[in-house]
Parts: C-alpha cells; structure tokens; sequence
C-alpha cells in the first residue's frame, strides 16, 4: 500500500502501476541512495529470517521419524539421526537469528521455534529412554526360567 516516507517527503506505492522510473526522477529519490540501499538491505535480511522460519515450518511438517516394527506389531525408533540433525541445525539458525538486530521484529516465531524444538528433543529422548528400558526387561522377563518363576508365583499367589 502507500507508505509515507517522512525523509522524503511524499507519499507513494513502490509496487503500484504509477510508480514508474519517471516517478523515480520527480521524486528525486536518487538523493536518498543511501537511505533506500540501507532499506533494501533490512527488508532482504528480514526475508532471509521469514524464510529460514518458513524452512523450519516446512521441515517438522514433512519430517517422519524412522520407526520400523519391533515384535508382535510393536514399533520401535530405528534412527533419530535425521531429527537430531534438523535439531541441531535449526538451534544454530535460531541463535544466529537471536543475535540479530531484527530479533524484536521476529522474537515470537523464534521463542516459539526455541521452545518446540526443545519439546521435541525432550520427546525422543524419553522415547529412546523408554524403548530401552522395555527391550532390557523384555529380555530379562522373555527368558524361559523367569517365566515358569512367574507363572510359579502367580500359582502359589493363587493358592494362598
């Protein structure tokens, strides 16, 4: 839309039809140079963050992670290697961000990037935590002489 450039003294579309190289040289607006250069180079570093924040978006909307089946129509986590390199990645993306002087424009999106991302570190972790402990002790309990242990005490339980 319009946007009143106070340095500059007027008021004009730069994506209208009307805004025209002829409206360039009546608005002098080659003795703000620097000025429109210093403009042109914030908008393309905030592209560059909504951009990387889009990536981000698309990445954890596409990303899978790689069960296979384990026994008897159990799941298990084959690798978290493809999740923890976008983890890894976007953490980095998200503290250079974070530097940036255009963080207050972005600091939402990435507060809110930070902190899913570390949701989802913190939940396969606790998957892969509890996957081992359930195929430890399924060995343990799986074992013939632990079984008859089991069922044996279960029979006496009953008994008494």
């Amino acid at each position: 839309g319009t946007r009143s450039w106070t340095r500059l003294g007027t008021k004009f579309d730069p994506t209208g039809d009307d805004f025209t190289l002829n409206s360039v040289v009546v608005m002098r607006l080659d003795l703000h140079a620097e000025m429109i250069t210093d403009m042109s180079g914030n908008a393309t570093k905030e592209l560059a963050i909504e951009q990387a924040l889009e990536g981000m978006k698309e990445t954890w909307s596409e990303l899978e992670l790689d069960m296979v089946i384990y026994k008897n129509g159990i799941y298990k986590l084959r690798s978290t290697e493809e999740a923890f390199l976008a983890l890894e990645d976007n953490t980095v993306t998200l503290s250079t961000m974070k530097a940036s002087k255009y963080f207050l424009v972005f600091q939402e999106q990435i507060t809110y990037w930070e902190q899913s991302l570390s949701l989802i570190s913190e939940m396969i972790e606790m998957c892969q935590q509890v996957q081992r402990n359930w195929m430890y002790l399924e060995n343990i309990f799986g074992a013939e002489d632990i079984q008859k242990q089991i069922e044996e005490g279960g029979a006496k339980v009953e008994l008494k």
